[in-house]
């Protein structure tokens, strides 16, 4: 009798071990890192967060660091940063992705963007990239 029982709660283990090992794990959502370079960058919209005053930039060319080769990089809109878009004055939430930009880091902090130059975007992408 002890014997099935045994036999019994160690089959009910392996199920539920087996069970929980085949769960996916939870992805965490990878962020691009903050832009690190002094010089200004050129490339292509690819993310804008209004909310969070952030927009992200796939670069013409990457940044290689010490650590890794970025193609993809963060930045913050500086305070009293110039938004130019297709010539005229504009607003970080005009930008859309796939909008070639020029974008110039901050003195202080290349992290952030102290002037933003942006032309059309390319017909093929499509604009609904911007977050709220």
């Amino acid at each position: 009798m002890k014997s099935i029982l045994t036999l019994i709660l160690t089959g009910l283990l392996l199920l539920t071990s087996t069970a929980s090992s085949q769960e996916a794990p939870v992805k965490k959502k990878k962020m691009a890192p903050m832009n690190a370079a002094s010089d200004v960058v050129t490339g292509k919209i690819y993310v804008v967060t209004p909310a969070k005053n952030r927009f992200t930039v796939r670069l013409d060319n990457p940044l290689v660091t010490a650590t890794a080769t970025n193609k993809v990089v963060a930045f913050l809109l500086a305070d009293g940063a110039k938004i130019t878009i297709a010539g005229a004055e504009g607003k970080l939430d005009g930008l859309q992705k796939g909008m070639k930009v020029r974008v110039m880091p901050s003195a202080g902090d290349v992290s952030k963007a102290s002037e933003i130059e942006a032309t059309a975007a390319d017909p093929a992408t499509k604009p609904e990239a911007t977050e709220e």
